[in-house]
């Protein structure tokens, strides 16, 4: 189960993707907890900055002790599954955004999160750059 913000924050991250022309993410693999990883540190770095809701997402940062992984932030991806993500691949290693910018725009005008626009974007930027993906900057 995860907090209302929890959930908010994965929508709009998967939005931020999309709007990135990002279409697929690595999922569950080394490059996909690699992303995880930048995104941790880019939350340490700017914790104080995000505001209240950064108590509640912060689980999705915080590693496993058994799995040794992000599997809170995994799990909150696999629950994109037939929503705003697929994953039709074999194996279930890539993760395919579906929305189109147009749900992109309406997902992150949502007033459902009180975290800046401009740190969702680093966030997946972060993300982005942890997994090696190719992105393009918005604004």
């Amino acid at each position: 189960m995860f907090y209302n913000s929890e959930e908010s924050f994965i929508d709009k991250f998967i939005a931020c993707l999309k709007k990135m022309s990002v279409s697929e993410i690595p999922f569950d693999n080394n490059a996909f907890y690699n992303g995880v990883e930048q995104m941790r540190q880019y939350f340490q770095d700017n914790r104080d900055n995000i505001g209240d809701v950064s108590d509640e997402i912060s689980l999705l940062f915080i590693k496993n002790p058994f799995e040794r992984n992000f599997s809170r932030f995994r799990d909150a991806i696999s629950e994109q599954n037939g929503w705003y993500m697929s994953f039709e691949n074999p194996e279930y290693t890539i993760g395919i955004i579906k929305i189109n910018n147009t749900d992109a725009d309406n997902i992150l005008n949502e007033h459902d999160l009180n975290i800046p626009l401009n740190y969702l974007y680093d966030f997946a930027k972060a993300f982005c750059i942890g997994a090696n993906i190719q992105m393009k900057s918005v604004g």
